[in-house]
């Protein structure tokens, strides 16, 4: 109780550096299926057990803020039960939208019925023409705090190339700056924001920025880049969060009175082994454990180590 009642003080005394007239977003992007800590030594950190609590701690403080993820968040290795359990970690988040990444849209159709729904959130992907998925929306528009904040997602077609042809062949993209346009001149008049969720890489979505209208912010996935310093292109703040869960994105937007930018701050928010775990999340893990018989040899030492 007591390192919790710390943990929350200290995330109150972040949350009030920021002015309160401030609105936040929160992004997340290539967990990569990492249900916690990979206890290698040079990547000290935690992963969605750490993220999830540090979400919800952070709302609770500061309720204008949006949760929003830009895909990648299975595994690697198309393992299908971790891929499923992550749906159920991602339900312990409350996400205001996810973009579907090339590691989801690989997967087996009946499959992304059956799991997605289980991260009960909106799935955002307005450049998709097939495969044909019910759930998946072309953008979103969410209530917060006095704001309507438009999102809308793409993928870009190079996220595809390392796949097999039949692979490429079976998805349908459209073209993500006419797609991306045409859904914000008909959303911008009713919105106040509008955050582009994509799923191409750092470098790509910089070009994109150029050939684009009314976006404000892209939070981008696929490359796992961590910016050392804001990055604006045609107007738009450009940002990412890394990789395998390690960090959150953090970014304060100032607004005026007449709900314009006028300022932002962005900041990308360490998952260190001192937060505490989501008691969920650490079921969800035992489960693979249990079922599975993978356990990280390296975590298996460090607990050894602890108990001796």
């Amino acid at each position: 109780m007591l390192v919790r009642f710390i943990y929350l003080f200290f995330v109150v005394l972040a949350v009030n550096v920021y002015s309160q007239a401030s609105f936040f977003i929160l992004h997340t992007n290539n967990t990569n299926g990492a249900l916690e800590n990979c206890y290698c030594p040079d990547h000290p950190l935690g992963s969605i057990e750490k993220r999830s609590l540090y979400i919800q701690d952070f709302i609770n403080s500061n309720p204008r803020t949006v949760v929003l993820d830009a895909g990648d968040f299975f595994t690697m290795s198309k393992k299908l039960l971790k891929d499923s359990l992550v749906c159920e970690a991602y339900a312990t988040i409350p996400y205001d939208g996810i973009l579907l990444g090339d590691q989801e849209l690989t997967r087996d159709v009946k499959f992304l019925n059956n799991v997605l729904p289980k991260i009960e959130s909106s799935i955002i992907l307005s450049n998709l023409e097939e495969p044909s998925l019910p759930f998946v929306r072309k953008y979103k528009v969410i209530k917060r705090g006095g704001l309507s904040i438009g999102v809308v997602g793409i993928l870009g077609s190079n996220a595809m190339k390392y796949y097999s042809k039949d692979i490429r062949d079976s998805i349908v993209l459209t073209d993500p700056a006419s797609t991306v346009n045409e859904i914000v001149k008909r959303i911008r008049p009713r919105t106040d924001v509008i955050i582009l969720l994509s799923h191409q890489g750092f470098d790509k979505d910089q070009v994109l920025a150029k050939s684009l209208k009314g976006v404000n912010i892209i939070l981008g996935a696929h490359s796992q880049t961590v910016p050392k310093e804001p990055v604006i292109v045609n107007d738009i703040l450009i940002s990412q969060a890394g990789r395998e869960g390690y960090y959150v994105g953090l970014i304060e937007l100032k607004l005026s009175k007449y709900k314009k930018i006028e300022d932002h701050i962005i900041s990308t928010i360490s998952m260190t082994q001192d937060m505490p775990d989501h008691p969920r999340i650490m079921e969800l893990i035992k489960y693979f454990e249990d079922t599975t018989g993978l356990i990280n040899r390296k975590k298996l030492q460090e607990l050894d180590g602890k108990n001796n």
